[in-house]
């Protein structure tokens, strides 16, 4: 039996999944860096002489969350476009190369966001772990707003 939803419940509930999912994103790309860079506080550097450890954890985990936020509409407008829908794999196939992207984009802005990196295998790492964190964080969300 189908469930009828009026076009305005669908905007709705895609606007609650979007908040949600960034707040879902927020705190477990927080723990993340701020773990990782306490394990390995020589690979993974926040903070400069003018930016303090806990601001440049904002600015950086904030611009990684916004940006994996965006590419959740994009990727739901290409299977709509598509009429596919992406796979678990897919969705961290295109989630690592996502957060491949922005942590690289984000330490050529070492100076303004406070986030450095010894070197590109660090960003390759920090990439795969923040695809497996964002990837269980996100199915949990997903199995709780069913």
């Amino acid at each position: 039996m189908a469930i009828a939803l009026s076009k305005e419940k669908i905007q709705a509930l895609t606007g609650l999944h979007l908040i949600y999912s960034f707040l879902t994103l927020f705190a477990v790309n927080f723990v993340v860096l701020h773990l990782v860079n306490m394990l390995f506080p020589t690979h993974v550097v926040l903070g400069t002489y003018s930016i303090s450890h806990w601001w440049a954890m904002c600015h950086s985990v904030l611009r990684l969350t916004l940006i994996g936020t965006a590419v959740i509409p994009l990727v739901s407008y290409y299977e709509w476009k598509q009429k596919t829908t992406f796979s678990s794999k897919q969705w961290m196939l295109t989630y690592f190369a996502v957060n491949f992207l922005a942590i690289w984009e984000i330490t050529r802005f070492a100076d303004n966001l406070g986030l450095g990196v010894s070197s590109l295998w660090v960003v390759i790492l920090l990439a795969i772990v923040f695809d497996w964190a964002q990837g269980v964080s996100m199915m949990a969300l997903g199995k709780r707003l069913k």
